[in-house]
C-alpha cells in the first residue's frame, strides 16, 4: 500500500489527516520565545489572534532531516511504500531535508515529490494523489501523474493587507505605504514554485473583477477550492462573484493556516483548481 506523508502547510489538520490515513508532520511557529506546533497546540483562530497582537512577525521553521526519517521509517518497516509530498522547495528548505532522508533510508519504496506549491493548492494535490492511490497505481505511476497534474495546478489570491508582506520583507516599506494609502490589493499566483504578484487593483471589488479574468479552462473533474485567512465574508463574496461571472462553483472552503498566514496576513482570499 502507498502511504502519503505530508506537512501542515497543506492546511490538512491533525484530525483530518488521521481520518484520511495520512502521516502529517506539523511545522513550528515561534512568537518571540514561544514555540507552537501548527494544529497541535495552536489553532488557526489562536494564531490570527496572536498575529494581530504581536509587534513582530512570528518565525516559521522548516521540517528537519530527523523528523522526516522518524515519520517514514516505521511505514517502510511495516512493508508499505511512501510518497512524501513537500511544500515548494522555492519557499522552504524542507525539501532538501526530505531528499537527505530519502538518501539515508535508501529504499526503492520511498519516493518524494516537490509540490512547487503551498496552502490549499498543496491540499488539492494531496487529494488528487489519494484518488490515484485508490485507483491502484504503482509508486512510479503516481509520481509521473502527479508531475503532470502539478503543471496544471493554478492558485490565485487577493492580498487584503500588505503590512504582512512588508513585515516579511516581501514588499518594501515605501511601496507598502503607498499601496496602503491607495487601498491597493495585490493579486498573487504561484509561479514556478514562488509566490508572484501578477496584478494590482484599487479596492477589493475591483480586484475581484480582475481576479475573475484569470480563471479559465477549469477542469471540473478535479479538486477545486476557495481559501481564506480569517475572511469568511470576503471568501463568500468571492465565491458568489465567480459564480455570477463565470458560472463556476468554488464553494469548498479551506482555511489558510499559520505558516502561510504569517506572510499573507488575515483577509487574504483565493482559489485553486486544475486546468484541463
Amino acid at each position: 500500500m502507498i502511504k502519503l506523508v505530508i506537512d501542515s502547510t497543506s492546511e490538512i489538520g491533525v484530525e483530518e489527516a488521521k481520518d484520511l490515513g495520512l502521516t502529517l508532520i506539523p511545522m513550528k511557529v515561534i512568537f518571540d520565545d514561544e514555540e507552537y506546533l501548527v494544529g497541535v497546540n495552536l489553532t488557526n483562530e489562536e494564531f490570527y489572534q496572536k498575529l494581530a497582537e504581536s509587534k513582530n512577525l512570528p518565525k516559521t521553521t522548516q521540517i528537519n532531516f530527523t523528523e522526516y526519517v522518524d515519520a517514514v521509517r516505521p511505514i517502510l518497516d511495516a512493508g508499505d511504500q511512501v510518497f512524501a509530498m513537500c511544500l515548494s522547495s522555492e519557499l522552504s528548505g524542507s525539501f532538501n531535508n526530505l531528499k537527505l532522508a530519502q538518501s539515508e533510508l535508501g529504499s526503492d519504496n520511498f519516493e518524494i515529490f516537490d509540490t512547487l506549491s503551498v496552502t490549499f493548492a498543496y491540499k488539492a494535490l494531496v487529494l488528487e494523489a489519494m484518488k490515484l492511490i485508490k485507483s491502484g497505481v504503482t509508486l512510479a505511476e503516481l509520481k509521473s501523474e502527479m508531475e503532470r497534474l502539478r503543471a496544471k495546478l493554478r492558485l490565485y489570491a487577493i492580498i487584503d493587507n500588505v503590512k504582512y508582506l512588508i513585515k516579511g520583507g516581501r514588499l518594501s516599506q515605501g511601496k507598502g505605504l503607498m499601496a496602503t494609502a491607495l487601498k491597493i490589493k495585490p493579486i498573487v499566483a504561484i509561479e514556478n514554485g514562488k509566490v508572484e504578484v501578477i496584478g494590482k487593483a484599487v479596492g477589493f471589488n475591483i480586484a475581484l473583477k480582475s481576479f475573475c479574468k484569470l480563471i479559465k479552462n477549469v477542469d471540473l473533474s478535479r479538486t477545486m477550492f476557495s481559501g481564506h485567512a480569517e475572511a469568511i465574508d470576503k471568501a463568500q463574496k468571492m465565491i458568489e462573484t465567480i459564480k455570477d461571472t463565470l458560472g463556476l462553483n468554488f464553494d469548498k472552503l479551506c482555511e489558510i493556516g499559520a505558516v502561510i498566514g504569517t506572510h499573507a496576513g488575515p483577509g487574504t482570499v483565493g482559489v485553486v483548481y486544475f486546468e484541463k
